[in-house]
């Protein structure tokens, strides 16, 4: 997804659906839910402030807070001091057994 779909889509993220019939909060706690099921395996967690923006943290402690979705998985790299592949072999076993 480009930048520009922040810019053109207004409050609803594609993540959450057009149509959802989850309120605005509740699909942000969704999407975080789901992201940290990924990010868990980089040691990663991923949290909602006050509906407004996100916090990413290690830990150790290290914090970045973000305004959008779209910038978690670069920021991630940034923290993990390491590249993020979604398609690592051990983070899809670690998905499929739920132990990400």
């Amino acid at each position: 997804m480009c930048g520009l779909c922040g810019v053109l889509g207004g409050d609803n993220h594609w993540i959450a659906g057009e149509e959802s019939a989850l309120p605005r909060r509740q699909q942000r706690y969704t999407v975080v839910r789901l992201a940290n099921e990924v990010l868990r395996h980089y040691s990663l967690r991923l949290s909602d402030f006050q509906g407004s923006a996100y916090v990413l943290s290690t830990l150790t402690g290290r914090q970045e807070v973000l305004d959008d979705i779209g910038a978690v998985w670069m920021t991630a790299q940034t923290l993990s001091r390491r590249p993020l592949d979604p398609l690592d072999p051990a983070l899809l076993d670690a998905l499929e057994t739920g132990y990400a």
